[in-house]
């Protein structure tokens, strides 16, 4: 057996591999010239060539294939002349280890489609971290959401075929009817390509420095009149609108709570108490909070409370079937479990189509009903109560959990202007 390069022959590869199997111990094999076998106790071994980088210096390896006698695996011979093409590379000044790594990573774009990449994203922003117990992004709704209809658009296209253009011409065209949407739909997108580099799925993140398609967006301040009010609720309860009754219902909890689209759709059973009581009220966890600090206690008006019921009634439990808590406005898709918020803003845009109202969302119910709290004359810690905006330090956190009777008079208030509206 040669002393330098060469050294190794077929048999030995086949007793070491048994050795490491039937030990459980790790050996490895050096051929020479760089070429070494590692043999672990699994019994795959593989073929790595290490190497002094002349494009980027110091030591590397890279993977050349797994061991066998027949394709795909490399047998004695056939690694070795693996060994001398990346050698010849190295020798030619082109690092074999990032050259690997590009052409994986071309490979990656060619077979993975946008659709399932959306898959793998929400997947890791859903999973629970578990440093804290929490999903990685606790506003993974929303970018699923966000998702949607670029997934309807490049779903089953291969994201190494997606173009800068293309995706600047789709955010474009949601431009056209709601530029803020198509700001939030930009920012998850490039998120979500920033995720699949970091994983070298793509090699860039063509979006990373891309002007906002919806540009610079104003304050929102839409605060709808009483008018409107009763003009827009009107077509809500059409049944002809082509909504669910669900989505119905949470519409007018958001105007009659002043609570946040979000934390009206994620309403569970199990956050409701007394409804049958005298201060029927919701308790909203510190976690479906937009400060995550603490518990909100939300007093119910009469109407929101047969409101709820009413939703409560639609997704009753068959007999016999256990659902101890259960979402009070519940998704039409099953597999779901809880309305979307971006369900509400949809609705909200499809029944505005072709009407004389001007545009609003969800949100603005939120504000409308601040808004009637402070024409009502009460003093303007009552209605920052009600929001659960965010007081600096401890005092402001526990201050807005003790002003009940505060907050149940701002929800009189509220449904004293807007009962005959809602229908």
């Amino acid at each position: 057996m040669a002393t330098g390069r060469n050294r190794l022959a077929s048999k030995a590869v086949e007793k070491a591999i048994a050795e490491a199997k039937d030990g459980r111990k790790r050996i490895e094999l050096s051929d020479g010239g760089g070429l070494v076998l590692r043999c672990p106790p699994s019994g795959v071994a593989k073929w790595t060539f290490a190497y002094r980088s002349r494009a980027k210096g110091g030591m590397r390896r890279v993977t050349l294939g797994l061991y066998g006698a027949k394709a795909p695996g490399l047998s004695l011979k056939l690694a070795r002349e693996a060994r001398d093409r990346e050698e010849a590379r190295n020798g030619q000044g082109e690092d074999p280890k990032a050259a690997q790594e590009r052409q994986l990573v071309e490979h990656r774009k060619g077979i993975l489609t946008f659709g399932e990449l959306c898959d793998q994203y929400l997947a890791y922003i859903k999973a629970v971290d578990p440093r804290t117990g929490k999903p990685r992004k606790s506003s993974w709704k929303n970018d699923e959401g966000y998702l949607k209809r670029p997934r309807a658009k490049f779903g089953k296209r291969s994201v190494g075929s997606i173009t800068r253009g293309e995706i600047r011409e789709f955010l474009e065209e949601i431009a056209e009817t709601s530029p803020s949407s198509a700001n939030r739909t930009q920012s998850v997108i490039r998120t979500m390509w920033g995720y699949a580099n970091d994983r070298e799925i793509l090699t860039e993140n063509f979006l990373h420095g891309m002007k906002k398609v919806g540009g610079k967006e104003v304050e929102k301040d839409r605060v709808l009149t009483l008018d409107e009010l009763k003009a827009f609720f009107a077509i809500l309860n059409d049944e002809k609108a082509g909504i669910t009754d669900g989505t119905r219902l949470a519409l007018k909890v958001v105007l009659l709570t002043a609570q946040r689209p979000g934390e009206v759709a994620g309403m569970m059973r199990s956050e409701l108490h007394g409804l049958d009581g005298e201060k029927p009220h919701w308790i909203i966890p510190a976690v479906r909070t937009k400060n995550k600090k603490a518990k909100h206690t939300v007093p119910l008006s009469p109407t929101a409370v047969k409101l709820i019921e009413a939703a409560l009634e639609i997704g009753k439990p068959e007999k016999g079937e256990d659902k101890s808590d259960r979402p009070v406005f519940a998704s039409r898709f099953e597999s779901v479990g809880v309305l979307a918020r971006h369900s509400m803003s949809q609705a909200v845009r499809r029944l505005l189509e072709d009407k004389e109202l001007v545009a609003f969302t969800p949100h603005d119910l939120r504000r409308t009903a601040a808004t009637i709290v402070q024409a009502a004359r009460l003093p303007v810690d009552y209605v920052k109560a009600l929001l659960n905006h965010n007081d600096k330090g401890v005092t402001g956190v526990y201050a807005r959990w003790h002003m009940f009777e505060e907050k149940r008079e701002a929800v009189a208030a509220i449904e004293q202007q807007v009962t005959h509206v809602v229908g």
